[in-house]
């Protein structure tokens, strides 16, 4: 029997159902006016919480950053961010408790899907996710209209933003019933120092790939996700300005921003290719320049990530002090999973822009330990 109350919007391959949430002004309204009930009622369970090592995983765009996300994610001591925290982004106890139960009355599918950007990646709407909207919350957030340049420093401070956020890791922690909290996010990239500086026992786990698989499989994508996302102009908005999914697509406020979009108006795949260096060398020099940082780092290669993925696994479970059987269940249920992709065939277009995608890439790509023939 149809099921009365199910909520009807269009079906989107790789999106969970709900997402149309996200444009709901009741649920908007239902974020504000929850937010200090919620912070009130429950500071004493989460006011004096500790954040205890928290994870940051952080890598240019298709590096290999979502695969270690579920897979570190996976682990029963860790919370994280997840898709509906973006629109819940004031109330994520308030949030998380009412998506429960429009799931268990039907109004929402309980799916498990195949994540569009990565289909070896299983997720729900409770699933972990980058909720750059929360880290945006900042003055000189990814969205802010005046800003030229994201990239945040040691000397950056923003105590508003920086006690909100300590306020929503320590909420999910709460409802998630966890003791270690991870993040993913390839803009953070730009802001590994600050965040050193806000979380000085955090633990950074950082990975690069193959530039150029790199960068190729970034232009697909976003080019994949537009056309299946954005036909729709209501879609599209909800995509874009309500759940925030639209990160892919975008041209990130590097340093060299501006270069970025004058490449863009040539081709997408230069852009990207831009891009990629600047974020790989915010990660190198953040590394290089700060003893205390690279102390806590742990980097990482996607090759050696997919081509000797018990040993990669058994050393980050060592790293994150995340070590013991849940680990040793996590590695048994991925090392197969994490085989090398297929090499990618260049199309014509490709291969007459490749002399310069190279050009661009080769000083960055050289300091990560790629050689660009």
């Amino acid at each position: 029997m149809k099921n009365p109350f199910k909520l009807n919007e269009e079906k989107l391959d790789g999106v969970s159902h709900g997402y149309s949430l996200a444009a709901s002004g009741s649920m908007r309204l239902l974020n504000s006016v929850a937010q200090w009930p919620e912070k009130l009622l429950l500071w004493p369970l989460y006011g004096l919480r500790k954040i205890d090592r928290p994870i940051f995983v952080v890598g240019p765009f298709r590096s290999g950053t979502t695969i270690l996300e579920k897979i570190i994610g996976d682990h029963p001591d860790v919370g994280h961010f997840t898709y509906m925290s973006n629109v819940y982004f004031q109330a994520p106890i308030t949030g998380y408790i009412l998506m429960n139960i429009l799931w268990r009355i039907g109004f929402l599918d309980q799916q498990i899907l195949s994540a569009v950007h990565n289909p070896r990646v299983k997720y729900t709407m409770f699933s972990p996710y980058e909720c750059e909207w929360i880290w945006s919350q900042t003055r000189r957030g990814l969205w802010a209209p005046d800003v030229k340049d994201i990239s945040l420093g040691v000397d950056y401070s923003d105590p508003e933003f920086e006690s909100y956020l300590r306020s929503m890791i320590k909420r999910h922690m709460l409802f998630q019933r966890s003791r270690r909290f991870l993040s993913k996010n390839p803009v953070s990239c730009l802001r590994l120092d600050y965040l050193h500086k806000l979380f000085p026992d955090a633990r950074f786990v950082t990975i690069v790939r193959n530039p150029l698989d790199t960068v190729l499989s970034h232009y697909r994508m976003s080019s994949h996700m537009e056309k299946v996302f954005y036909q729709n102009p209501q879609t599209k908005w909800i995509l874009q300005e309500g759940l925030h999914m639209d990160l892919l697509s975008m041209r990130i406020k590097t340093p060299s921003y501006d270069r970025t979009m004058d490449l863009n108006q040539e081709h997408a795949l230069l852009s990207l290719a831009n891009q990629w260096a600047d974020l790989e060398t915010a990660v190198l020099d953040s590394v290089k320049n700060n003893e205390e940082l690279a102390a806590h780092s742990l980097q990482l290669t996607y090759e050696d990530f997919v081509n000797d993925s018990r040993r990669v696994l058994n050393t980050l479970w060592d790293f994150t002090g995340l070590d013991g059987e849940a680990a040793d269940q996590l590695t048994e249920k991925y090392k197969d999973i994490l085989t090398p992709p297929e090499p990618l065939e260049l199309t014509q277009e490709e291969k007459a822009l490749l002399p310069r995608v190279l050009e661009i890439m080769k000083p960055a790509a050289e300091r990560a330990g790629y050689q660009l023939d």
